[in-house]
């Protein structure tokens, strides 16, 4: 019995098909998500999956995979940026169904290259160079798929320059990585 006495049950976010996704993004964190969506495709009990990001990004395979599993998605995927969205983070949320890629004026947003940290002997690392260069490409093919910008030489002169770029909410509608800054509504006192 709740509180108020009766048998309701108590409701979830998973309930409403509102998926919270906050942190770092790791393989926990990847499994956890996918799984969540795949159950609300199951169920089909929503018409829409609402995805509120709040991550600094993390592994780039971890964050693929939830964006493979978001464009596998008979359901479709609105995502929302809160607090900020910088590196994976920002790829999952320009994942979302365009159109309903929302951001708020105080989210800070962080686009750059990928950074790696490898070690081993010569040869390892000659192996791991072509991951490497297909992770950038994945990469930069995403960006090319999910924002207005229409070229590699133009992404890398914006988007993904050798040092962090920053946007404003208002530049990330320019550049087709959101598509709409949330007004700030006030609260109004009782």
């Amino acid at each position: 019995m709740s509180k108020k006495g009766t048998n309701q049950e108590e409701r979830s976010l998973k309930d409403y098909g509102i998926i919270y996704l906050s942190g770092e993004i790791d393989d926990s964190t990847s499994e956890s998500v996918c799984k969540e969506i795949i159950e609300n495709n199951i169920k089909s009990e929503v018409d829409h999956i609402q995805m509120i990001i709040n991550s600094s990004g993390g592994s780039c395979p971890a964050a693929f995979a939830i964006i493979d599993i978001m464009e596998w998605s008979r359901i479709p995927i609105y995502t929302t940026g809160i607090g900020m969205i910088a590196s994976m983070g920002l790829l999952l949320f320009m994942s979302g169904a365009k159109g309903r890629r929302v951001i708020t004026p105080r989210t800070s947003i962080l686009s750059h290259r990928f950074s790696w940290i490898r070690a081993g002997n010569h040869s390892q690392l000659l192996a791991n160079r072509k991951e490497e260069d297909m992770e950038h490409r994945r990469i930069v093919d995403h960006y090319l798929r999910y924002t207005s910008v229409g070229s590699k030489k133009e992404l890398e002169e914006y988007l993904l320059r050798d040092v962090d770029t920053w946007l404003s909410p208002e530049e990330t509608v320019k550049y087709g990585i959101a598509d709409i800054v949330e007004p700030v509504q006030r609260q109004i006192a009782a």
